[in-house]
Parts: C-alpha cells; structure tokens; sequence
C-alpha cells in the first residue's frame, strides 16, 4: 500500500492526514462539548502520538526531497517510504479512538440535536484551515474550477473521476488533501457505527465484531493489492490509459483502502470505555507496559521487514501496523508509562496541537527548503544536507505552530460559535437539520454526481 502511494506521488504522497486531525480534548474545543467529553477526561498522551503521526510524514517526505546524494541512498528511502504509511496508519486509527471515545453518545442518542453538534464540531475542526491552504493552493497554482467544486466539498477521494486527462486528486497541487477528504467520509459514516455499536448489549461483543469486520476490510484490500492486473485492466476499459492511477486510489487513498484502520481506532475505544472506570492495578499496568513494549517492537520490526520484502510482506504489513498501533493507542491511554509520560510533556503537546497545521504545509514548506542539486558524498555534503533537513523540519513545525495558534484555534472556535445558532435553545427543528445537511448532504451529492460523470462515457459506449 506504501509503495502505491509513493509511485502516485513521489514527492507528495501521503499527506494527514490528518489529518487529518484527530484528538478532540483540546481546550480550544470545549466550549460545546459532547456527551462523552463530559463524561471522560483529557488523554493527552494521544495529542503527543498524533503529533508523531505528523512527524514521521513529515520526515518521509523530506527524505527523497533532501537527500540528493550520487548513488542514491535507496534503502534509506525504503524505510522512511514505510515511515510515511506508519504516519497514515496512526492518524486514522487514532481518529478512529477519539472520535468514538468522545462521541460514543451520538450512537446511543442520534437525534438532530446532537448529530447537529457532533458535525458542527468536526465541520470547524477540519474546514476552516483546509479552505485557507486551498485558497493559497488555488492563487499560487491556479486549478481547475470543477476540480475546485468537488475539494470545497471535501469529495476528492471519495470519486475516481477524469479531468482534463488527470485524475481529480492530482488537481490544484493538493493531493496531500486526500487524507482529509477520507477523514471527512469516517465523520459522515460514524454515527451511523456509533449507532449499530449502541444497538450490541455487550460492548466486548461488539468491539469484536467491529475489528472482524475491519480484518475483512483488510483482506478485501490485500486481494485488490495482489490482483493489480485485473483491476488495471477493468479501469483502462472504463477511463483508457490514465485509468491505470485507478487501482492505486482505491486501495491507498479512497475510504475503501482506509476505513478498516479507522475501525479498529473505534474498536479500541469502545474496549477502552468499558473498563474507563475501573482502577488500574500494579499487575494489569505492567501487562500493559509489556504490551506496549511489544507492539512498539513489531511496528518497527515490520517497518524493517518491508523496506526489504515483497509484496506479501507488504500486505502482512497491513495488518501489523493496524493492530500494532490500537495496542499502543490503548496502553498509552490507560496506563501510566515512561512511553505515555513522555508523550504528554508540555512540548509534545504543543506539537500535537499544531498536527494538523503541520501535514497540511509541510510539503509548501519543504518545496522552498529542499536540496535542488545531486550531491556526491562528501564529509561537507553529508553535514551540508544534514543542517538543511534539520532547519526544513524546525521551520515547518515552527510555522505549524504559530498557524494553530494565530489561526486554526481562533477560526475554529468562531465557526462553532456560528455555525452553534442552529442549535440554540430557540433554533427550529428545520435549523438543527441544516448543519446534517451541510456537512453530509451536500458531499454525498457532490459524489454521486461525481461518479455519474466518471461512468458516463463507459456507459454510453457500452449502449452503442
């Protein structure tokens, strides 16, 4: 799945993600908080590991881009291309965890008022700073003004689609952006789980049923992955020679390739609520630090294994970094560790605060810093590139952070606070539908339309 990605995008593979963003506890966001928020506390140990999630795609991108050296230094790049999809595996299984660990309650009550208010909350997480880089993306880079419409709607993953010859990820210089875009889909798609989760008595039960279901996921992934011929051969006779980006969008960006991740992060919180109240003896929290010593192990283990393995390594990697991560995940959130008191110091915090800033320009960031020039290895070089990968990872960060708080925090409370009037106490029952509507509604409309026109040619062909 790694190495899809990167041959779609060498440069600008993978991208937050992030975003992608996940943690939710953030005093920034308390001024209308859900159910469950009031109910559970803070875990800040998860704000350090989405910050890590950032990091690793930050540096894996900056490693082809930086280390320009003649001959090339190509199992380096090997390991951090696996960096890179670590980085993507842990956002969206961590977005999993803390969506459900704060939203459990728009499962078990979904009526308007609190459906309203779970997207109202994701809806000014995600969009404000999303349409800002878009707006910068677009005046820099200009784009096309159809490929525009289907990214202010945050549907660029969700449809393959043909424009001008390119596929609609590849429009705007965003491509990074597809990992919101899928980030967006699991927030349209959770209450819908949050609500088939809260109809199973027994919560072991379900969270079960939950990760056996994202393991078919997985396994109906690793079967696409492996059969690349037949795939390839069905999107060529759909969309001609530029279907071929087909296969890789459906298994390494699209919601298809991604949900299961996403599963097994709500999986892990809903094991996690059933126990949130029961002390943590000194036996159980050693087990715990046993278990995250091991799951750290296998996550760099298997990092290792497929830098230098084949394909089958690959999809057993699918696997290894999903269940890997929920272990960590977990042990960082209910056990008190060297590990988890690490990720929750002030620094990292901050850092994972700015997470989001972070996957979004890193790559803007990273295109003015780079090394332009084939280097030979020479003791000057070595360190010459070394100072200019550092200072390209500090400047990023450095920018993140002040984004996150000159911009990202203050646009987002603003947007709750506008967004709140329909669900005030004198809000209609027509106004507490209309953020559903905005935030669900119209992207679903955007993909079906999107997916008409992707078919449209192949139809009225096979009519002829």
């Amino acid at each position: 799945m790694l190495n899809i990605a990167q041959g779609l995008d060498r440069g600008a593979t993978m991208e937050a993600v992030g975003r992608i963003e996940t943690i939710e506890v953030r005093s920034a966001e308390r001024s209308r908080p859900s159910i469950a928020v009031e109910k559970l506390g803070d875990l800040p140990a998860l704000t350090g590991l989405r910050f890590f999630a950032a990091f690793f795609i930050l540096v894996g991108h900056a490693t082809p881009m930086m280390l320009k050296f003649t001959p090339s230094p190509q199992l380096v790049f090997d390991v951090t291309n696996c960096i890179i999809e670590v980085g993507m595996e842990l956002f969206f299984v961590l977005s999993g965890f803390v969506i459900h660990y704060n939203y459990a309650d728009v499962g078990r009550f979904p009526q308007p008022q609190n459906l309203a208010r779970f997207y109202i909350a994701r809806f000014a997480r995600i969009y404000p700073l999303y349409v800002l880089f878009l707006a910068l993306q677009h005046v820099l880079h200009g784009g096309d003004l159809r490929a525009t419409a289907f990214f202010l709607g945050m549907t660029q993953s969700w449809v393959f689609i043909l424009l001008g010859g390119v596929p609609l990820f590849g429009h705007l210089s965003a491509f990074v952006t597809w990992s919101v875009s899928t980030e967006w889909f699991f927030y349209c798609l959770y209450p819908v789980v949050g609500w088939l989760i809260a109809m199973t008595r027994h919560r072991l039960i379900a969270a079960l049923a939950l990760v056996a279901l994202a393991w078919l996921g997985l396994v109906q992934v690793v079967v696409l992955y492996l059969h690349d011929q037949e795939v390839n051969a069905f999107a060529q006779a759909v969309w001609g020679p530029p279907g071929t980006a087909f296969w890789g969008w459906m298994i390494s960006l699209s919601p298809v390739g991604r949900l299961p991740p996403f599963l097994i992060g709500v999986a892990t919180a809903h094991i996690f609520i059933t126990g949130y109240g029961r002390p943590v003896s000194e036996s159980e929290r050693r087990l715990g630090i046993v278990l995250l010593t091991v799951a750290l192990a296998c996550l760099i283990a298997m990092c290792g294994a497929q830098s230098v393995g084949s394909r089958y390594v690959n999809s057993i990697a699918l696997f290894v970094y999903s269940l890997s991560i929920a272990v960590i995940i977990f042990c960082c959130a209910r056990y008190r560790s060297p590990f988890s008191r690490f990720l929750s110091t002030p620094l990292l915090i901050a850092c994972g605060d700015a997470s989001y800033s972070i996957y979004l320009f890193h790559l803007s960031v990273l295109e003015v810093t780079r090394v332009s020039d084939v280097l030979p290895w020479t003791w000057y070089n070595v360190f010459y590139v070394g100072f200019r990968f550092s200072a390209a990872v500090l400047i990023t960060i450095a920018f993140a952070t002040i984004m996150y708080r000159v911009y990202e925090a203050p646009a987002r409370g603003a947007t709750r606070a506008l967004l709140g009037r329909f669900i005030g106490p004198g809000a209609s029952r027509a106004d507490r539908y209309f953020p559903i509507v905005l935030c669900v509604g119209i992207p679903v409309a955007f993909s079906i339309i999107g997916w008409i026109i992707s078919f449209f040619p192949w139809f009225i062909r096979l009519w002829h």
